[in-house]
C-alpha cells in the first residue's frame, strides 16, 4: 500500500526508502531523526543519516507525518491520523501522551470563523508534569522540609 501510495505521488521506492517508512510507521511514538536513524541502523548498518533525515522530511511532504516541537529543542515527527489529538508533554520526563481534540478543534474552528481567520490545521500541545514527575516532585519538597 505505500509502494503505491508513493507511486502516486511521483516517487521511486528503494529497498532503503522502504524501510525508512516502515521503521517510521512501527514506532509507537514521536519519533526524532536520531531514534529512527537508530531503529533503522538495526536492520541495514548502510543506511546513512543524512538518508533517514531526508525520507522523514519526505514523510512528511507526502502528507503521512508533521513535525512537533515540544518546546525541548528536540524536532519529532508525529504520524498524522485522521483522529485529531493534541500532545501532553512532560517537561521534566518528556513524555508525550496523545489524547483526542475533537472538542477543542471544534471550538478553535468556530475563533476562527469569528475572527475571518482561513485555518490550515491545528496543533494542541499541553506543557507540563505527568503524575509521576509530579510524585516525585513533591517527594523532593518534602524532604527539603525535614532537613
Amino acid at each position: 500500500m505505500m509502494k503505491e501510495f508513493l507511486k502516486t505521488k511521483g516517487f521511486k521506492i528503494t529497498p532503503q526508502r522502504e524501510l525508512i517508512f516502515r521503521s517510521f510507521f512501527e514506532m509507537d511514538k514521536h519519533v526524532s531523526v536520531d531514534e529512527l536513524y537508530d531503529k533503522v541502523r538495526e536492520k541495514d548498518r548502510s543506511i546513512g543519516y543524512s538518508t533517514v533525515w531526508r525520507n522523514l522530511k519526505l514523510i512528511c511532504r507526502v502528507g503521512l507525518a508533521q513535525k512537533v516541537n515540544m518546546g525541548d529543542g528536540i524536532t519529532r515527527y508525529d504520524r498524522l491520523t485522521k483522529v485529531p489529538h493534541g500532545h501532553l508533554f512532560c517537561l521534566n520526563c518528556k513524555r508525550v501522551v496523545e489524547f483526542n481534540v475533537d472538542q477543542v478543534v471544534g471550538i478553535l474552528a468556530n475563533t476562527a470563523v469569528e475572527n475571518k481567520f482561513s485555518t490550515r490545521g491545528f496543533k494542541v500541545e499541553v506543557q507540563g508534569y505527568c503524575q509521576l514527575c509530579q510524585s516525585e516532585s513533591e517527594k523532593h519538597a518534602d524532604d527539603e522540609e525535614i532537613h
